[in-house]
C-alpha cells in the first residue's frame, strides 16, 4: 500500500501543510473550480491522443484503487513479456511511493519512460514530477533508456490530418533527474513522516499558497484572515468618466465566447489557436431586452460565420461593451481585417475601463474575472464561473451543450448591469 503519489509529492513540495491535510483532512478541501476541471480535461485529452503516438500499448489504467497493488505486479511482468512493446498508465511503486507513468515504450533491451504535458513549454514543476517517477523506476530496477517529457510544438501548423510526429516534442530530463534523486530520497522521508504527525505541521500562509498552483487548502488557512471582501470596492471615477466616454449612445452588450483548443482542428491553425464559437448580444430598446444568440457548437467549422453576423447585428449600435482577458479588437482583427475596422471605434472593454480607472476589491486581487468583478459591485450576488461555458461548449454531452447559450447571456446581463451601475 503506497502513502505518496505523485501529486501528493508535488503538494508536499510547494507546502507541507497541504500534504498533510490531503492525507489526513481532506474534507477541508475547497471545492474544485470549473477552471481546474477544463485544465483536467484538457490534459486527459492530450495524453490520449499522445498514446496514438505509440499505438497498441496495453492500457494499465486501473479500475478503482484497490486494484493499484495487482496492477502494479502486472505491469512488472509485462516488463519481461517481449510481446509486450507499449504500455500506457503504467503503474509502479517504490519508497510507498506509486507513480502512473503516462507511456513507456520498449527500446531495445530498455525502456523509454514518457511523461505527456499538454503545454507548449516545461516548468521547474514538470521536470520536478518527472526526476519523482525516474527515482521510483530507478526503484523498481526498471532498465531505462530514457526519461522525457512529451509536450506540444508551438510552431505546428495542421495542414490535413494531424501529423504527431510533428506536433508532439520531447525533451529528455534523465540527466536533471540523474542530479535529483538524492533530494527525492530525503523529501519522502520527510514527507512520510509530516503524514504520521498527530497535528498538521505550523507552517504560516504565504507564496506558497499560490505558487505554482493555487492551494486547494486555500479557504481552510486563510478562514481567520480578517475578510477584506467585506469591504466597498474602490475606484478612480474621474478616470472612469473619461474613458467611457458618451454613455448616452445606442449601447449593445456583446459576450464572445472564444476556444483555444491544445490541439489545432483547422488547417493552418496552430495549438492554442484561438477562434470564435458562441457570442450573445443584449440590447435594450426602451422596454424589453433584445437579445441575439448564435454559436457552432453542432460544427467548429462554421465559427467564421461569426465575423459577417457580428457586423450585421452591431451596426446600429455606436459603442459595444465588452468584458474579456484579451484585446478584443486585436483578437478580431486576427480573424478579419474588414470586422476590425468596423467594430475598433466601438469596443469598449470594461475589463480594460476598469483596470485603467484603479478599481480595486479583495476579490479581483488574483482574479479579474467578470464573476468576480460583479460579486464585488453587488455584494449580494453571485455568478459562475466562466470556464463553466467552456466545459459545457465542447462536451460530449447535448444537454451540457445546450446551456451554453443561456450563460453566455447571464453573463451578459451581469456585464450590463456593472456597466449601468458604474456608468
Amino acid at each position: 500500500m503506497h502513502i505518496l503519489s505523485k501529486s501528493t509529492y508535488i503538494k508536499g513540495e510547494q507546502c507541507e501543510k497541504a500534504l498533510y491535510l490531503f492525507k489526513n483532512r481532506p474534507f477541508l478541501r475547497d471545492k474544485l473550480s470549473m477552471e481546474q476541471r477544463a485544465k483536467f480535461k484538457r490534459g486527459t485529452d492530450v495524453g490520449l491522443l499522445a498514446q496514438q503516438y505509440f499505438p497498441g500499448g496495453l492500457n494499465m489504467t486501473p479500475s478503482s484503487p484497490s486494484q493499484f497493488d495487482k496492477r502494479f505486479h502486472e505491469t512488472m511482468s509485462n516488463l519481461g513479456n517481449p510481446a509486450i512493446n507499449v504500455m500506457y498508465e503504467a503503474v509502479f511503486q517504490y519508497d510507498d511511493t506509486l507513480i502512473m507513468l503516462d507511456i513507456i515504450v520498449r527500446d531495445g533491451d530498455k525502456w523509454r519512460a514518457i511523461e505527456v504535458k499538454s503545454s507548449l513549454s516545461l516548468s521547474p514543476t514538470y521536470y520536478k514530477d518527472a526526476a519523482l517517477q525516474y527515482y521510483v523506476l530507478k526503484g523498481c530496477n526498471v532498465p531505462l533508456s530514457d526519461m522525457q517529457l512529451m509536450y506540444l510544438n508551438a510552431d505546428y501548423v495542421k495542414q490535413g490530418e494531424l501529423d504527431l510526429s510533428q506536433l508532439f516534442l520531447f525533451q529528455s530530463v534523465k540527466q536533471y533527474a540523474e542530479s535529483y534523486q538524492d533530494v527525492i530520497a530525503k523529501n519522502i522521508s520527510n514527507f512520510k513522516n509530516i503524514i504520521k504527525q498527530p497535528h498538521s505541521p505550523k507552517i504560516p500562509i504565504g507564496n506558497q499558497c499560490e505558487t505554482p498552483y493555487r492551494c486547494e487548502f486555500h479557504g481552510y488557512c486563510w478562514k481567520d484572515v480578517p475578510n477584506e471582501s467585506d469591504k466597498p470596492y474602490t475606484i478612480d471615477y474621474k478616470s472612469l468618466y473619461n474613458l467611457l466616454g458618451d454613455t448616452n449612445q445606442p449601447t449593445a452588450y456583446l459576450n464572445l465566447l472564444f476556444y483555444r483548443p491544445a490541439v489545432p482542428i483547422f488547417d493552418g491553425d496552430k495549438p492554442y489557436t484561438e477562434f470564435i464559437i458562441g457570442f450573445s448580444i443584449l440590447s435594450n430598446n426602451g422596454r424589453y431586452d433584445r437579445v441575439y444568440r448564435w454559436n457552432c457548437l453542432d460544427d467548429m467549422s462554421r465559427w467564421k460565420e461569426s465575423i459577417p453576423l457580428l457586423i450585421e447585428q452591431l451596426a446600429g449600435y455606436e459603442r459595444v461593451v465588452c468584458f474579456a482577458p484579451q484585446n478584443i479588437t486585436a483578437s478580431l482583427q486576427r480573424f478579419n481585417l474588414d470586422v476590425a475596422k468596423e467594430l475598433n471605434y466601438k469596443i469598449i472593454n470594461l475589463r480594460e475601463v476598469l483596470q485603467q480607472s484603479d478599481f480595486h476589491h479583495e476579490k479581483v486581487k488574483n482574479d479579474f474575472s467578470l464573476k468576480n468583478v460583479y460579486e464585488s459591485v453587488f455584494t449580494d450576488k453571485t455568478l459562475f464561473e466562466h470556464s463553466r461555458i467552456i466545459l459545457n461548449a465542447t462536451s460530449d454531452n447535448l444537454a451540457e451543450r445546450l446551456l451554453v447559450d443561456s450563460d453566455l447571456e447571464l453573463e451578459n446581463k451581469a456585464l450590463r448591469d456593472i456597466y449601468n451601475h458604474l456608468a
